[in-house]
């Protein structure tokens, strides 16, 4: 395609418009070339996004492609880190090193179904194939199923379809587990068990707690937020000591599919205690964040330094988040 482009006599017969977006996409590409020689893999990745205009083409599609953008920033990123890890290998580029070391380029045919190790892929790539355990980690609200899904009942439904597929992959042991907490644009945020788990039956599941909830004489998913596992095995005997199964806290908004709707308890009004900055947090009350901007407040649950919040903020791109009131350092917002 390159070397038509080139190439008078092949492109003549083109209309002039046409012609002339392939000569752009060939000089874009001609000088990413010459750019990928010697350039960094982050400043390769920030070069073509904007040069094409990426980002704002990702932006007028709306509340999808605003989570697309966080997937680009994740790659230029990646992009960096690659370079303080680069071994500098003789004859290669930052980018033939970079793409070397990327996990994601080997598909699942590349996998060995016999060999003695951990295969880590994505639910997509796992279609058709089968191990004797298989663990499924982050299973939170907003990022299984994805927040956006919500708002349309036939992306929820094809995240339950992707989630039955994950589940379904395991011969004979089934580990599903959540993060209490998740680090995310900078900021540890309170996460809430993936809504999917209300949907599994309670006489195959079996309870593991984690060393913090042990230590509080509590097991997982009784209210509180503390991470924990969920197993499923056809056997008896397995790495969790039995308990009474119980359901997971129902968080969905909105009836769909079996997942009843009901959210959180949360009191109109409460106040970090003394170990904070006494600062009244309200329903409906205009805050501001040093890194979010202006939100309003949408829901409050706990008190003291378990206190939570969840915001709609301003910024579409930021969107609704959860966050921890002790770290948020959030400031009363007076309009």
């Amino acid at each position: 395609l390159l070397q038509a482009a080139g190439t008078p006599a092949l492109v003549a017969e083109m209309r002039p418009a046409a012609r002339a977006a392939l000569a752009e996409f060939a000089t874009i590409l001609g000088a990413l070339r010459e750019m990928a020689a010697d350039s960094a893999v982050n400043e390769l990745l920030e070069a073509l996004i904007a040069r094409i205009g990426y980002l704002d083409l990702l932006r007028a599609e709306g509340p999808e492609g605003l989570d697309r953008i966080d997937n680009v920033r994740e790659l230029v990123s990646s992009g960096a880190e690659a370079l303080a890890d680069d071994d500098g290998e003789v004859g290669l580029t930052p980018l033939d090193r970079f793409l070397q070391k990327a996990m994601l380029v080997a598909g699942p045919d590349a996998l060995d179904p016999t060999a003695d190790a951990v295969t880590m892929m994505t639910l997509h790539n796992a279609k058709g194939l089968e191990y004797p355990v298989v663990y499924l980690t982050g299973l939170e609200d907003g990022l299984f199923p994805l927040a956006r899904a919500y708002d349309d009942p036939s992306k929820l439904e094809e995240e339950r379809r992707l989630f039955y597929v994950g589940i379904t992959r395991a011969e004979s042991v089934l580990i599903l587990s959540h993060a209490e907490t998740r680090r995310r644009n900078g900021e540890t945020m309170m996460s809430r068990p993936s809504s999917f788990l209300e949907s599994l039956p309670a006489d195959l599941l079996e309870m593991a707690t984690t060393p913090r909830a042990r230590s509080q004489g509590r097991s997982n998913y009784t209210g509180g937020d503390d991470g924990g596992a969920w197993g499923r095995s056809g056997g008896s005997g397995g790495r969790w000591t039995p308990r009474e199964p119980q359901p997971a806290p129902r968080i969905s908004e909105g009836a769909f599919n079996g997942i009843t709707s009901s959210r959180y308890s949360a009191k109109p009004t409460a106040a970090i205690d003394d170990q904070v900055e006494a600062v009244q947090i309200s329903l409906g009350a205009r805050v501001r964040h040093r890194k979010f901007g202006v939100g309003t407040v949408a829901e409050v649950t706990g008190a003291g330094r378990d206190m939570k919040v969840r915001i709609d903020f301003d910024d579409e791109e930021i969107g609704r988040k959860t966050l921890v009131v002790a770290q948020a350092n959030l400031e009363p917002e007076h309009e």
